[in-house]
């Protein structure tokens, strides 16, 4: 396992300096050849496994959360003496976020909340199960939850592996922590055995159950004859879904990243739900409500949200395509400037060779997985959506939160010579003065300013003014001879492509915007050419050839594809869940030790702050 890694560290507060996550330290060709894609590795991914008889339909009633690097970002442990400036410092480094806006805390506390009991009016119950390693066991878990104003909203918290002379279990009662010991002993040291066992004994772990109060009553409605397939266990070490003896069947992963990290210099492995994306927390909200919507495969999934009967056959006019993994499996954007901000650009183009024209097309858009040209087939399938199986006409598009902009997007797709079917492309997240728009007429492409910051920061927002009015979204309607298919345009003449679930309905508060018909595209993690391992790789097509079927028979008659929530249940139809991933999410291999740090003398101004991060989960801490 290593040698236990000590260091001292000065803790800073007050005006805190600019961090950044470690972007591009995966896929690196020794060329400089990197991913810039990097947005979707950082967010959550949840999935249903497809287990023979599993009941898919059995709704989730339990929740546990891992606390390191899952609901903390990093975890620093407090001491008795800390003093109260002490104590806000540390929930700042553990709980919050430096590249999100807002109160991450307060977003956890929304968002458990929700959970607790959903939309679709259902109850459920929140635990914790953690391997932390610090030396008060739960009692110090349960200090930075309290601390953090979290701990209300758990019934239970559980730390593993069981420490003679200490309890490994607390529970809370009308209000106030209890402890007690559950049967952490008898049983392998695996997330996924606990789990079983909860399943099978909810009584051992909820000692609350044998009460006879408003909190035993609730608890025994949820968890009597509770079964694994409705549990969800939300975690950022893939090896704790799945033991060598059971599987968690649903589950949610949470990214993990190394930071320059506030005045504590650079941390490995962080984490935290929410720490670089707030549509985590839309994700894991919708996915423990519709948890069958997120099945763990590698095809494309299409669904039609209801609609009223005299709009369900209005066709499809109008199809927007994501770019990053939905087009491309991942996106190699070349660093030349010329690329985004130069129509036609090459890489003969660039002052230094950094790509030729084959190795951007094998790169982003051919897959290794599938037989033939993924490219081909890419343009067989656009040929196929542009007129439809009724004869009608109709429009493709992209829209990308890439920062290389529109132009940077469209020589990626001329590369390709994917650009050809496209009517315009919209860049929701250009950098400096890359373009928002751009569009073509008669194979000539120009830039033009797309006013995205006319609608609301999500494309469901955007959509749905596009529906409202065309016009500002295509130039070409300007010219009363051209016909893009799009007269009459409504919501549900949309689809969107892509392969982020929270991109279908929005974030705003009145939550209002919604795309009625859209695709899902699967994420996977591979070995990706010389790249190495890649995280939330994604692309149309990449491995199942189906997927190109599936997404004309959809636009075709996507009354066909309905929104599918679990028959019998009385829920919202309108479930947005996270990312369905591989089978191949468990890590079979023994997980890499994480040894505690030290760290002391945090900051002279408050006391010498002295803290650690006790991010080992699986050996005792050692000072």
């Amino acid at each position: 396992m290593g040698g236990c890694e000590s260091r001292t560290v000065p803790l800073a507060s007050g005006n805190l300096p600019p961090y950044q996550p470690v972007f591009g330290t995966q896929g690196s060709l020794g060329q400089g050849h990197e991913r810039t894609s990097s947005h979707a590795t950082f967010r959550l991914r949840c999935a249903e496994r497809s287990t023979p008889g599993m009941d898919s339909n059995y709704p989730v009633k339990l929740v546990v959360f891992d606390f390191d690097e899952t609901l903390s970002m990093v975890t620093f442990m407090a001491k008795d003496t800390d003093t109260p400036a002490e104590r806000r410092l540390l929930r700042e480094i553990n709980f919050e976020t430096p590249w999100v806006p807002g109160d991450r805390l307060e977003k956890l506390r929304q968002l458990f909340q929700s959970i607790k009991k959903g939309e679709d009016g259902r109850e459920r119950v929140l635990t914790i199960l953690t391997k932390n390693s610090n030396k008060n066991g739960v009692t110090g878990v349960l200090q930075l939850l309290s601390d953090a104003d979290l701990d209300r909203f758990f019934d239970a918290i559980w730390i593993m592996p069981a420490k003679q002379g200490q309890h490994s279990g607390v529970f809370q009662d009308a209000g106030k922590w209890k402890f007690f010991d559950p049967p952490m002993h008898k049983l392998p040291p695996a997330k996924a055995d606990v789990l079983h066992h909860v399943a099978h004994h909810p009584k051992e772990w909820f000692p609350q159950m044998k009460f006879k109060n408003a909190d035993s009553k609730r608890l025994q409605n949820l968890l009597t004859g509770l079964k694994m397939e409705g549990i969800v266990l939300v975690d950022d070490q893939r090896f704790n879904f799945q033991s060598e003896n059971h599987s968690i069947f649903r589950y949610c992963k949470v990214a993990r990243y190394d930071a320059e990290y506030r005045c504590v210099g650079l941390q490995k492995d962080m984490g935290g739900v929410g720490a670089h994306s707030d549509a985590d927390y839309e994700t894991l909200r919708r996915f423990v409500e519709d948890p069958w919507m997120c099945k763990e495969n590698l095809q494309v999934r299409c669904s039609a949200r209801e609609l009223p009967a005299e709009k369900v056959h209005n066709p499809v006019k109008l199809i927007v395509f994501d770019f990053d993994e939905t087009l491309t499996l991942a996106t190699f954007m070349p660093k030349d400037p010329g690329c985004s901000s130069k129509i036609g650009w090459l890489p003969t183009d660039a002052k230094t060779l950094e790509w030729t024209v084959q190795d951007l097309v094998d790169f982003n858009f051919e897959s290794p997985f599938a037989s033939g040209s993924r490219v081909t087939k890419l343009q067989g399938l656009f040929k196929n959506l542009l007129t439809g199986k009724d004869g009608i006409r109709r429009s493709l598009a992209v829209l990308t939160r890439n920062e290389s902009g529109a132009v940077g997007v469209l020589n990626l797709l001329k590369v390709a010579h994917l650009d050809e079917y496209f009517s315009v492309i919209w860049s929701m997240h250009s950098v400096g003065t890359n373009a928002t728009g751009a569009y073509q007429v008669n194979g000539t492409w120009a830039t033009f300013k797309a006013p995205v910051g006319e609608v609301h920061n999500h494309k469901a927002d955007l959509l749905t003014d596009v529906a409202v009015r065309p016009a500002a979204w295509f130039p070409q309607m300007a010219d009363a001879n051209a016909d893009i298919g799009l007269n009459g345009l409504s919501l549900e003449n949309i689809v969107l492509v892509d392969d982020e679930r929270a991109n279908f309905r929005t974030d705003s508060e009145d939550g209002l915007a919604r795309v009625l018909r859209y695709c899902k595209v699967a994420r996977y993690d591979e070995n990706y050419r010389d790249c190495g391992l890649l995280t939330q790789m994604g692309g149309l097509g990449a491995h199942a050839e189906a997927d190109y079927e599936t997404l004309v028979s959809f636009a075709d008659q996507p009354w066909k594809f309905p929104y599918e929530p679990s028959p019998g249940l009385a829920i919202n139809k309108d479930q947005v869940c996270a990312d369905p991933g591989r089978a191949r999410e468990v890590d079979n291999e023994d997980a890499p030790a994480r040894r505690p740090r030290v760290r002391s003398g945090c900051h002279p101004g408050i006391g010498g702050l002295s803290s650690w991060r006790s991010s080992n989960k699986n050996s005792p801490m050692t000072l």
